[in-house]
């Protein structure tokens, strides 16, 4: 089977079921990723399209974050607590990594802080501290965040930990944050800046779509395994080389002896 394999025909089919192969499989991860694409963009218009309503109607302080609030548009009005602000390290931001400047608003109607994701910056020397006077902001809400690294310098916390936070502010927390899209008045220097609101979503793939990929997987496989049946059948097809033992002598007729 390998001496028929080395034969030049057959090593020019096996260059194009290389091609073959890698030209499925480069088609079968386009259809994974076309997938993820999709569902984002489902999931960012449903996003965007519910209306912004007021913080008090989306999560209240001190509660579990509700199961629909992921990604909801809010209203909230309060003043900013600058002496509170921290550091989230290494997020990134259109391919750079840097910091996420938070800052807590203290919401007018409940007293209770809420976590701003106010902008980005690759210094924090870049984080400027807002003043502590009214301001209304539109911002789309997200959970708290699990924890994060420890170790970080002074300033700097490894994640927007809900539950560390309520240890650490003497206030009533929101089990919650927000990505600030608006605020009024802007309060927030240019250097700092705004991250664009995730996408929330139950799943992360338009199934559709995988079916395509997986069946571009299929392909490839088929090609292999009908390469290696031809392969089979072809070998078992080869003349066998000729017989090349002599063939057997005649034996001479006797000598009659001649008598006088």
């Amino acid at each position: 089977m390998i001496r028929t394999a080395l034969r030049p025909a057959w090593l020019a089919l096996l260059a194009l079921l290389l091609v073959v192969v890698v030209v499925f499989y480069q088609l079968g991860m386009w259809q994974l990723g076309v997938s993820s694409s999709a569902a984002s963009r489902e999931f960012a218009a449903e996003q965007a399209a519910r209306p912004t309503v007021p913080l008090s109607e989306a999560v209240r302080p001190q509660t579990t974050f509700p199961e629909d609030g992921a990604g909801r548009s809010v209203l909230v009005s309060g003043s900013y607590l600058p002496e509170e602000q921290f550091l989230v390290p290494r997020r990134l931001l259109e391919g750079e990594e840097g910091y996420w400047v938070v800052t807590p608003v203290q919401v007018a109607d409940t007293g209770a802080l809420l976590p701003v994701v106010r902008g980005f910056v690759t210094e924090p020397a870049q984080a400027d501290r807002p003043e502590q006077t009214p301001v209304e902001l539109t911002g789309t809400l997200a959970p708290g965040e699990a924890p994060g690294p420890g170790g970080l310098p002074e300033g700097q916390r490894g994640s927007i930990d809900t539950a560390e936070l309520v240890n650490d502010w003497d206030a009533p927390i929101y089990d919650a944050f927000v990505f600030l899209v608006e605020e009024r008045p802007d309060l927030t220097a240019a250097a700092v800046r705004r991250v664009p609101p995730p996408t929330f979503g139950e799943s992360g793939v338009v199934w559709r779509n995988v079916g395509y990929g997986l069946q571009w997987f299929v392909f490839a496989g088929f090609a292999v395994y009908m390469y290696l049946r031809f392969l089979h059948d072809a070998s078992r097809r080869r003349p066998s080389p000729p017989d090349a033992s002599p063939a057997p002598s005649t034996p001479a007729p006797p000598v009659k002896e001649l008598r006088p």
